[in-house]
Protein backbone atom coordinates (compact mmCIF):
# COMPACT_ATOMS: atom_id res chain seq x y z
CA UNK A 1 0.00 0.00 0.00
CA UNK A 2 1.33 3.86 -0.60
CA UNK A 3 1.29 6.33 1.51
CA UNK A 4 2.68 9.02 -0.98
CA UNK A 5 1.90 12.49 0.48
CA UNK A 6 0.81 15.63 -1.54
CA UNK A 7 2.36 18.88 -1.38
CA UNK A 8 -0.26 20.08 1.00
CA UNK A 9 -0.46 17.01 3.19
CA UNK A 10 3.28 17.20 3.73
CA UNK A 11 3.46 20.35 4.45
CA UNK A 12 0.64 19.88 7.13
CA UNK A 13 2.53 16.60 8.44
CA UNK A 14 5.16 18.85 8.80
CA UNK A 15 3.35 21.66 10.74
CA UNK A 16 2.22 19.02 13.18
CA UNK A 17 5.71 18.20 14.69
CA UNK A 18 7.08 21.22 15.09
CA UNK A 19 8.37 21.63 18.75
CA UNK A 20 7.27 18.31 19.59
CA UNK A 21 9.87 16.10 21.80
CA UNK A 22 11.46 13.19 19.71
CA UNK A 23 8.70 10.27 21.08
CA UNK A 24 6.05 12.92 20.49
CA UNK A 25 6.96 13.69 17.12
CA UNK A 26 7.71 9.85 15.84
CA UNK A 27 4.19 9.69 17.33
CA UNK A 28 2.48 12.11 14.71
CA UNK A 29 4.63 10.71 12.21
CA UNK A 30 3.59 7.22 12.48
CA UNK A 31 -0.04 8.37 12.50
CA UNK A 32 0.04 8.39 8.62
CA UNK A 33 0.68 4.69 8.69
CA UNK A 34 -1.66 3.51 11.21
CA UNK A 35 -4.70 5.02 12.88
CA UNK A 36 -4.26 2.88 16.16
CA UNK A 37 -2.67 3.58 18.76
CA UNK A 38 1.43 3.74 19.18
CA UNK A 39 2.42 3.25 22.60
CA UNK A 40 1.87 -0.13 23.10
CA UNK A 41 4.75 -0.78 20.23
CA UNK A 42 8.28 -1.90 21.01
CA UNK A 43 11.09 0.74 20.15
CA UNK A 44 12.06 -1.96 17.56
CA UNK A 45 8.51 -1.98 16.47
CA UNK A 46 8.43 1.88 16.33
CA UNK A 47 11.60 1.73 14.24
CA UNK A 48 10.26 -0.59 11.60
CA UNK A 49 7.27 1.79 10.87
CA UNK A 50 9.21 4.28 10.48
CA UNK A 51 11.72 2.83 7.99
CA UNK A 52 8.63 1.76 6.13
CA UNK A 53 7.30 5.13 6.05
CA UNK A 54 10.87 6.65 5.14
CA UNK A 55 10.39 3.91 2.00
CA UNK A 56 6.69 5.78 1.39
CA UNK A 57 7.77 8.84 1.44
CA UNK A 58 11.64 9.14 0.49
CA UNK A 59 12.51 6.05 -0.95
CA UNK A 60 14.28 3.01 0.34
CA UNK A 61 17.88 4.10 -0.21
CA UNK A 62 19.55 5.83 2.33
CA UNK A 63 23.14 7.89 2.15
CA UNK A 64 24.28 8.25 5.24
CA UNK A 65 27.69 10.40 7.08
CA UNK A 66 29.77 9.40 10.07
CA UNK A 67 32.30 10.67 11.38
CA UNK A 68 35.48 9.03 12.52
CA UNK A 69 35.84 9.42 16.82
CA UNK A 70 39.65 9.54 16.29
CA UNK A 71 40.58 11.61 13.58
CA UNK A 72 37.57 13.37 12.52
CA UNK A 73 37.39 12.04 8.84
CA UNK A 74 33.65 11.70 6.80
CA UNK A 75 32.67 8.48 6.13
CA UNK A 76 29.64 8.12 3.60
CA UNK A 77 28.04 4.95 3.61
CA UNK A 78 24.49 3.31 2.25
CA UNK A 79 22.28 1.66 3.36
CA UNK A 80 18.51 0.15 2.35
CA UNK A 81 15.33 0.73 4.37
CA UNK A 82 13.35 -2.10 4.04
CA UNK A 83 16.74 -4.40 4.63
CA UNK A 84 17.38 -2.22 8.18
CA UNK A 85 13.82 -3.10 8.82
CA UNK A 86 13.25 -6.66 8.76
CA UNK A 87 16.50 -8.14 10.68
CA UNK A 88 16.87 -12.00 11.27
CA UNK A 89 13.91 -13.23 13.39
CA UNK A 90 14.94 -13.04 17.15
CA UNK A 91 15.23 -15.49 19.41
CA UNK A 92 13.05 -17.80 21.48
CA UNK A 93 12.32 -16.68 24.82
CA UNK A 94 10.62 -17.70 27.68
CA UNK A 95 7.05 -16.92 27.45
CA UNK A 96 5.70 -15.35 30.47
CA UNK A 97 1.64 -15.61 31.41
CA UNK A 98 1.14 -11.38 31.45
CA UNK A 99 1.03 -10.32 27.71
CA UNK A 100 3.94 -9.10 26.04
CA UNK A 101 6.53 -10.23 28.58
CA UNK A 102 9.50 -12.29 28.60
CA UNK A 103 11.87 -13.88 31.00
CA UNK A 104 15.58 -14.04 31.55
CA UNK A 105 17.55 -16.74 33.27
CA UNK A 106 21.17 -16.86 34.36
CA UNK A 107 23.93 -16.66 36.50
CA UNK A 108 21.60 -17.63 39.31
CA UNK A 109 18.50 -15.24 38.14
CA UNK A 110 15.51 -15.02 36.65
CA UNK A 111 14.46 -12.29 35.48
CA UNK A 112 10.95 -11.39 34.13
CA UNK A 113 10.65 -7.98 31.70
CA UNK A 114 8.83 -6.75 28.84
CA UNK A 115 10.34 -4.71 26.00
CA UNK A 116 10.64 -0.67 26.14
CA UNK A 117 7.69 1.07 24.46
CA UNK A 118 7.29 4.79 23.84
CA UNK A 119 5.65 6.00 27.45
CA UNK A 120 9.13 4.36 28.56
CA UNK A 121 11.14 6.34 25.97
CA UNK A 122 8.98 9.24 27.20
CA UNK A 123 10.10 8.73 31.29
CA UNK A 124 13.57 8.54 30.85
CA UNK A 125 14.14 10.98 28.22
CA UNK A 126 15.47 13.41 30.93
CA UNK A 127 17.49 11.30 32.36
CA UNK A 128 21.56 13.00 32.42
CA UNK A 129 23.58 10.28 30.67
CA UNK A 130 23.18 6.75 29.14
CA UNK A 131 23.40 5.23 32.31
CA UNK A 132 20.88 6.65 34.24
CA UNK A 133 19.08 6.42 31.07
CA UNK A 134 19.45 2.61 30.88
CA UNK A 135 18.66 2.11 34.64
CA UNK A 136 15.46 3.77 34.73
CA UNK A 137 14.42 2.30 31.50
CA UNK A 138 15.17 -1.18 33.41
CA UNK A 139 13.43 -0.13 36.21
CA UNK A 140 10.05 0.35 33.85
CA UNK A 141 10.63 -2.77 32.00
CA UNK A 142 11.70 -5.26 34.85
CA UNK A 143 8.45 -6.71 36.46
CA UNK A 144 9.91 -9.18 38.78
CA UNK A 145 13.17 -10.72 39.59
CA UNK A 146 14.94 -13.18 42.29
CA UNK A 147 18.39 -14.18 43.05
CA UNK A 148 18.36 -17.95 43.99
CA UNK A 149 15.00 -18.14 44.35
CA UNK A 150 14.21 -14.69 46.66
CA UNK A 151 13.27 -11.56 45.51
CA UNK A 152 15.76 -8.60 44.65
CA UNK A 153 15.07 -5.03 43.38
CA UNK A 154 16.29 -3.80 39.86
CA UNK A 155 18.86 -2.11 41.42
CA UNK A 156 20.59 -4.67 42.82
CA UNK A 157 21.43 -6.99 39.78
CA UNK A 158 24.90 -7.08 39.32
CA UNK A 159 26.65 -5.78 36.50
CA UNK A 160 27.12 -9.27 34.08
CA UNK A 161 23.57 -9.97 34.75
CA UNK A 162 22.51 -5.96 33.40
CA UNK A 163 24.62 -6.66 30.55
CA UNK A 164 23.22 -10.31 29.39
CA UNK A 165 19.43 -8.82 30.07
CA UNK A 166 20.33 -6.16 28.17
CA UNK A 167 21.85 -8.35 24.99
CA UNK A 168 19.06 -10.76 25.51
CA UNK A 169 16.31 -7.72 25.13
CA UNK A 170 18.53 -6.39 21.72
CA UNK A 171 18.13 -9.51 20.35
CA UNK A 172 14.40 -10.06 21.01
CA UNK A 173 13.82 -6.23 19.27
CA UNK A 174 16.58 -6.00 17.21
CA UNK A 175 15.49 -2.71 15.62
CA UNK A 176 15.04 -1.38 18.47
CA UNK A 177 18.98 -0.25 18.02
CA UNK A 178 20.06 0.60 14.30
CA UNK A 179 23.91 0.79 13.75
CA UNK A 180 26.43 0.22 11.17
CA UNK A 181 30.16 -1.07 11.98
CA UNK A 182 32.48 1.31 10.36
CA UNK A 183 36.31 1.94 10.10
CA UNK A 184 38.05 4.86 8.95
CA UNK A 185 39.75 5.19 5.41
CA UNK A 186 41.98 6.86 7.26
CA UNK A 187 43.64 5.81 10.43
CA UNK A 188 41.57 2.57 10.61
CA UNK A 189 39.73 3.38 13.77
CA UNK A 190 36.50 1.17 14.39
CA UNK A 191 33.54 2.63 15.77
CA UNK A 192 29.38 1.80 16.23
CA UNK A 193 27.52 4.84 14.42
CA UNK A 194 23.73 4.66 15.66
CA UNK A 195 21.26 5.74 13.59
CA UNK A 196 18.21 7.53 15.29
CA UNK A 197 15.77 6.52 12.45
CA UNK A 198 13.37 8.66 13.95
CA UNK A 199 15.44 12.09 13.94
CA UNK A 200 16.61 11.15 9.78
CA UNK A 201 12.74 10.72 8.92
CA UNK A 202 12.23 14.08 10.35
CA UNK A 203 15.11 15.73 8.73
CA UNK A 204 14.26 14.43 5.46
CA UNK A 205 10.20 15.95 5.88
CA UNK A 206 11.68 19.82 6.90
CA UNK A 207 13.85 19.57 4.20
CA UNK A 208 11.09 18.76 1.91
CA UNK A 209 8.50 21.53 3.92
CA UNK A 210 11.12 24.24 3.40
CA UNK A 211 11.87 23.45 -0.22
CA UNK A 212 7.93 23.82 -0.72
CA UNK A 213 7.80 26.82 0.92
CA UNK A 214 10.84 28.21 -1.40
CA UNK A 215 8.53 27.26 -3.94
CA UNK A 216 5.62 28.97 -2.69
CA UNK A 217 7.48 32.16 -1.92
CA UNK A 218 9.19 32.23 -5.44
CA UNK A 219 6.00 32.01 -7.43
CA UNK A 220 3.84 34.03 -5.38
CA UNK A 221 6.53 36.98 -6.14
CA UNK A 222 6.47 36.33 -9.67
CA UNK A 223 2.84 35.42 -10.24
CA UNK A 224 1.32 36.58 -7.49
CA UNK A 225 -0.09 33.14 -6.57
CA UNK A 226 -1.64 32.02 -2.85
CA UNK A 227 -0.05 29.08 -1.37
CA UNK A 228 -2.95 26.80 -2.44
CA UNK A 229 -2.39 27.56 -5.93
CA UNK A 230 1.14 26.64 -6.15
CA UNK A 231 0.95 23.65 -3.97
CA UNK A 232 -1.74 22.33 -6.78
CA UNK A 233 0.18 22.20 -9.11
CA UNK A 234 2.47 18.77 -10.14
CA UNK A 235 6.10 18.87 -9.18
CA UNK A 236 6.78 19.15 -13.31
CA UNK A 237 4.69 21.75 -13.39
CA UNK A 238 5.92 23.84 -10.18
CA UNK A 239 9.50 23.13 -12.02
CA UNK A 240 8.60 24.47 -15.14
CA UNK A 241 7.11 27.75 -13.51
CA UNK A 242 10.06 27.99 -11.21
CA UNK A 243 12.50 27.95 -14.10
CA UNK A 244 10.45 30.68 -15.66
CA UNK A 245 10.51 32.57 -12.78
CA UNK A 246 13.92 32.49 -12.23
CA UNK A 247 15.39 31.85 -15.85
Amino acid sequence: MSYRLDADALLALWERTLGQGAVARDDVLLQVLTDSGTASHTVGERNALLLTLHTQLFGSDLSLLSHCPECDTAVQFSADCEALAAPAPAPVSIPCAASRAHRFEGHGHSIEFRLPESTDLAAASGAPDDAVFVGELLARCVLACTRDGAPMPVHELPAPVLEALSLHMNALDPVASVSFDLECPQCVAHWDARLDVGQLLWQKLQASAERLLLDVDALARAYGWTEPEVLCLSPARRAAYLQLATG
